[in-house]
């Protein structure tokens, strides 16, 4: 049994490396918009954004109860309310000038920090075995 809950432990782990990577694609994108200042259609920031946020917050409340589960349960559950909180960040940021800089540095923040808690609680756990 010890070692299923390792397993799941590195998973954990492994999908707060994903969002690491994606925190790095989302700074790079960020950069290149602020460099040649070019600005994401409002438009489409808003139907997109008012979509994904009734779909990741609904998931969200769902998984809410989980949230002090597994690591696996608790990374599903954060990835849910990350994802709802960036796109609220969209809604709220959208045909600035600054729309892109400020959710991307939004959405790289969460994404360390969750990182950052996933290999805690890696840390944390009892050894397995």
């Amino acid at each position: 049994m010890g070692m299923a809950l390792a397993w799941r432990a590195r998973a954990a782990v492994t999908k707060g490396g994903t969002l690491i990577a994606f925190a790095l694609w989302v700074l790079g994108s960020t950069a290149w918009h602020a460099f040649y200042g070019t600005l994401p259609r409002a438009d489409v920031m808003g139907v997109v954004g008012i979509a994904a946020l009734i779909a990741n917050g609904g998931v969200a409340l769902m998984l809410y109860c989980f949230r002090t589960g597994d690591a696996n349960m608790r990374s599903v559950w954060i990835c849910s309310r990350n994802d709802a909180v960036g796109n609220a960040a969209v809604l709220a940021v959208r045909g600035s000038r600054f729309s892109t800089l400020s959710t991307g540095l939004a959405r790289s923040f969460l994404a360390v920090v969750t990182w950052r808690c996933h290999c805690s609680k890696l840390r944390l756990s009892p050894p397995a075995g």
